[in-house]
């Protein structure tokens, strides 16, 4: 998997909510960091706090652990905010508010023409509903951006990421990686083995593992190796 610098915007997806999106978010960054971007962070629908400054906010956690980014408003990053922590679609509905696909689009895709790089993180599972007549991977797949889809380590995670690759397959939205989320500290030899078992089905390479971090602020150079294929001539 390699990149140019033309085209240097992530799409971070998930097999199911609660995955470790935002940190492998965060990862990423801090690796855009180190190789001399800035990299911009853009999370279209946040549900399940107030205002993208509340302290359970995606954007709040990503802008408190980045540097060039702790003096800066995490609002900049969230295009949709509802407090419910639901399904974008019920979330909004409960709110009496209404999520205009048109605009969010539009939004997007201004971002990602105008800021760069854009790690772009979205909200749950691929199937998630944005509203009753969109599902978000309908919002994601026609973004000229480099996915990179991250699964559970554990038991069941064989199963819902395949399910999750033949939809992105479906979608023309092929990932470009897959990277596994262990803050639970699943034996290490199952983790390996589900990684083996994604890439042998899949053909897709899991490109890491994360473990559990104590500190964001001081994240290892081995958390973020797994990026460095990104940048491979």
């Amino acid at each position: 998997m390699k990149v140019s610098k033309k085209k240097l915007n992530f799409t971070i997806v998930g097999t199911d909510t609660d995955v470790g999106k935002t940190v492998v978010s965060l990862l990423l960054m801090k690796f855009l960091c180190q190789k001399g971007y800035q990299p911009h962070y853009l999370k279209p629908i946040q549900t399940g706090c107030q205002t993208p400054n509340d302290p359970d906010s995606d954007a709040r956690f990503i802008y408190q652990h980045m540097s060039h980014l702790k003096k800066c408003n995490p609002a900049d990053s969230v295009i949709y905010c509802f407090q419910p922590a639901k399904a974008p679609w019920f979330a909004s509905r409960i709110m009496n508010a209404d999520i205009e696909t048109v605009y969010l689009q539009q939004q997007i895709q201004s971002r990602l023409q105008e800021q760069s790089p854009i790690v772009l993180e979205s909200a749950g599972g691929l199937m998630v509903p944005v509203t009753d007549k969109m599902l978000y991977i309908e919002l994601l797949a026609h973004l000229d951006t480099i996915p990179i889809l991250v699964a559970r380590a554990g038991l069941g995670t064989i199963n819902h990421t395949l399910l999750s690759i033949d939809a992105m397959v479906g979608a023309k939205m092929t990932p470009s990686g897959i990277i596994l989320s262990n803050p639970l500290s699943i034996p290490h030899e199952m983790v390996l083995e589900n990684a083996e078992a994604i890439e042998l089905f899949s053909g897709i390479r899991v490109m890491g593992v994360v473990d559990v971090i104590d500190d964001f602020n001081n994240v290892s150079d081995k958390c973020l190796d797994m990026f460095c294929c990104i940048f491979q001539p």
